[in-house]
């Protein structure tokens, strides 16, 4: 493969990604996030912060994707798309007066570019399940390397959120979810997405599916957060359940969605984590399509 090939292939990539972060910002209504009805549950940011990070952001994933073309291997990649990845926190936190919209999207994306580079290097015709195994292939081991010796810790002063629900709950969070494969996307927000599609819906619909499939079955850091963990386990799984197997794509009626939007903001609940790995969702779905594999 020559160089221009992959400069030309890491372009497409990052198109896909950058798109793919758009749309999910766009798609409407999100139960307790920024869209383009309303804030959400959050008074510190709005539709434009999110667009102003996205914008931000936009110029690394090109970086990130090109990781995987060069051929470096899984095991050589994650302190390089790392690295980026600072950079990108940086310009987002800078675009936003440090605001986080996009840091565990950051993280999940850099990885899945990787994952699409390294399949194509290697000759691969691009599928969820290949993209998906690679790009988790390049943190294996993370949760044993750094959160299992947190344990060791006496008490949890100075840790981040997450690091704080992994030694009270277990929770380990996006790195869980992406050394395990991406399950969240791959058993849940793709085929609700994809089944959407086929029956006839619109693109923001079918977002909104595979949104609350990934809602459903994701250990999102974010809620457990704000709701905590009692609430994720006992309430909040049980009501998206119910949102979901009410909400009908075809219907053009999002009264389950706006329900559900009501009892998150007396919670102040917000799935952020849930969002970021629908933009992943609607990543795979763009480079697996037919006509991104022509």
């Amino acid at each position: 493969m020559s160089d221009e090939v992959k400069l030309a292939l890491a372009a497409d990539l990052a198109e896909a990604a950058d798109r793919a972060v758009v749309d999910e910002i766009m798609t409407a209504p999100k139960p307790g996030l920024v869209d383009p009805l309303g804030q959400g549950c959050h008074a510190d940011m709005d539709l434009r912060t999110f667009l102003q990070s996205a914008d931000a952001i936009r110029r690394f994933w090109h970086s990130q994707a090109m990781v995987g073309l060069s051929g470096m291997s899984c095991e050589s990649a994650l302190p390089i798309l790392r690295s980026t990845g600072i950079e990108m926190e940086a310009s987002m936190f800078a675009a936003t007066c440090g605001i986080n919209t996009h840091k565990g999207l950051i993280y999940l994306m850099s990885l899945l570019l990787y994952g699409a580079g390294f399949s194509l290097y290697n000759g691969m015709p691009l599928s969820p399940e290949a993209v998906a195994a690679f790009a988790s292939s390049a943190v294996k081991g993370t949760v044993e390397k750094e959160l299992l010796p947190l344990r060791l810790r006496s008490d949890v002063n100075g840790m981040t959120h997450g690091e704080k629900l992994f030694m009270l709950h277990g929770v380990t969070g996006i790195r869980g979810e992406a050394e395990a494969g991406f399950p969240s996307i791959l058993n849940a927000g793709l085929p609700a997405f994809k089944d959407a599609i086929s029956a006839g819906a619109g693109r923001n619909e079918a977002s909104l599916a595979a949104l609350l499939a990934i809602m459903e079955v994701n250990e999102d850091s974010n809620v457990i957060h704000r709701g905590g963990f009692d609430f994720w386990m006992r309430e909040y799984r049980g009501m998206v359940r119910e949102a979901r197997e009410k909400f009908d794509p075809l219907s053009g009626c999002y009264n389950a969605i706006l329900d559900l939007e009501k009892f998150f903001m007396l919670r102040r609940v917000s799935p952020g984590g849930a969002a970021d790995l629908l933009s992943c969702t609607l990543f795979l779905d763009k480079i697996t399509s037919p006509t991104c594999q022509q």
